[in-house]
């Protein structure tokens, strides 16, 4: 792959202004008109979202943890299968949201505050780490290992935070499901 930055910024702008456009839509779009039973089924989605969060948690962690060896092909397919982790994680999290109406916080005042605190970060960066993981992986894929260790030292940190907060979203909400 032979990408000028020129190219590589501009695909990454699309990305990156495009998956939010497609979130902030399905806020404002009503859920698909189906029977209460196939919508039930979509609750699943949630707890499979969760475990796509806390795997590429670990996953993310043995990147760091192998990289620190040197073990530098490891690390690459551990940062690979992240990266395929969070797509998964887009697709399922958008499937969830165009099939089932949102879920208001159903806890205490006191934990709700919390909830809306660790939601609106996660919210946030998960918006922010988008272009930064793939600038950050594509500087690793292409071997631009300054540029790119430049950027871990930001990315993995809020990546990680992404992916934990996502779980702990979850934990949170769950209770407030119909189902």
């Amino acid at each position: 792959m032979n990408l000028s930055d020129s190219k590589l910024k501009i695909i990454i702008a699309v990305i990156t202004i495009t998956i939010p456009a497609v979130i902030t839509l399905l806020a404002y779009l009503p859920p698909l008109e189906l029977e209460p039973d196939t919508v039930d089924k979509f609750y699943i989605l949630p707890k499979i979202n969760a475990f796509i969060n806390g795997t590429a948690f670990f996953v993310l962690l043995g990147a760091w943890v192998a990289i620190r060896s040197g073990k530098i092909q490891l690390h690459k397919m551990l940062t690979s299968t992240a990266v395929m982790l969070s797509i998964l994680f887009l697709f399922s999290y958008i499937t969830f949201h165009f099939t089932v109406a949102s879920t208001h916080y159903c806890g205490s005042e006191e934990m709700k505050m919390l909830y809306f605190f660790i939601l609106i970060t996660h919210i946030i960066l998960s918006a922010l780490i988008v272009p930064l993981v793939m600038f950050t992986y594509a500087r690793g894929y292409m071997m631009q290992v300054t540029k790119h260790k430049k950027l871990a030292h930001i990315t993995w940190p809020l990546w990680l935070y992404v992916t934990a907060t996502g779980v702990i979203v979850y934990l949170m909400i769950s209770p407030c499901y119909p189902v």
